[in-house]
């Protein structure tokens, strides 16, 4: 049997196989892209256009003001340099001027010391240019040496050098790597004691761990000279820290050894004022040996 079918515009129809057939879905044609200017939603508009671009034009106005930066940034440079080589040339000539020429040194505060030791470790000589000298370098010259505690340096213009030194004043000798020190009051070692200048001086001894005590010894010189103690520095043969007696002195004159206890040292001190004002009363200090004020407590020993 056979069927025959009008053509249908957009429509085509195959045998797919017997007794079926398959209907193609007609192809439509997409309609050309609209464009919406503006508010105007129904205005179609057909494709865009571009513009082809122009080359970029250089005015003489925007070039006159490059060359004018760069002209204002040479000029800067340059001024920049002449002010440099002028300082140069001004501070050249202020260190090579013979006004500034060094003709005096002002050494002060010296006692122990000569001048001229701390004049040659400062290291200047006369005729040097003042300005040129550094100042800084000159006080560390002198803070190497052992005596000088501080130094402070100045120019005074034109031509001197003022130097004002503090010392290191030695309170005591100690015993240290078999040899004898001196050391201030606070048991700080200054220097070794040499054989032509000696000063006599207390002896210290300070035991293995007690150097955390060294203040003590400050404490002691500042107490003797306020009178707060039975006797004067001039007395004292030697003073020992120690771990069992604390704060140890060994009286020169009267041969006594006091004790003091380092915990609450100045109430044992004051507690051993009392108890030597008694023997002194009484006429026996010439029949004491050892003095120990510790623990709130005062023993005395008689001499052997």
């Amino acid at each position: 049997m056979s069927v025959r079918v009008g053509s249908l515009s957009g429509v085509s129809i195959s045998k797919k196989r017997k007794n079926a057939y398959t209907a193609i879905a007609p192809v439509k044609t997409a309609e050309a892209r609209k464009w919406r200017v503006g508010n105007k939603r129904n205005r179609t508009v057909g494709a865009p256009r571009f513009a082809t671009p122009r080359p970029s034009r250089v005015s003489l106005k925007s070039v006159g003001g490059f060359f004018a930066r760069l002209m204002t940034m040479g000029f800067a440079a340059v001024l920049i340099a002449a002010v440099s080589v002028g300082l140069l040339a001004g501070y050249r000539w202020l260190t090579t001027v013979n006004y500034f020429c060094l003709t005096n040194v002002e050494i002060q505060g010296v006692g122990r010391l000569p001048t001229d030791h701390v004049r040659a470790l400062a290291e200047i000589t006369p005729g040097d240019n003042l300005l040129a000298l550094d100042m800084e370098k000159i006080r560390t010259a002198l803070g190497r040496d052992p005596w000088i505690e501080t130094a402070s340096v100045k120019r005074v213009l034109p031509g001197t050098v003022s130097i004002q030194v503090v010392e290191r004043v030695p309170a005591y000798l100690v015993h240290y790597e078999g040899a004898l020190y001196y050391c201030d009051e606070s048991g700080r070692i200054i220097d070794k004691v040499a054989a032509g200048d000696f000063v006599s001086l207390p002896q210290i001894e300070v035991e293995a761990g007690m150097e955390k005590r060294l203040a003590l010894l400050a404490d002691l010189k500042k107490t003797v000279a306020e009178n707060r103690a039975p006797f004067n520095l001039g007395q004292v043969g030697w003073i020992r820290l120690s771990w069992g007696r604390g704060l140890e002195v060994q009286l020169m004159d009267t041969g006594i050894l006091l004790c003091i206890g380092s915990e609450n040292w100045q109430q044992n001190l004051y507690r051993l004022n009392l108890v030597w004002a008694d023997l002194k009363r009484r006429g026996e200090l010439d029949r004491v040996g050892i003095i120990t004020a510790q623990d709130d407590k005062v023993w005395v020993e008689k001499r052997t």
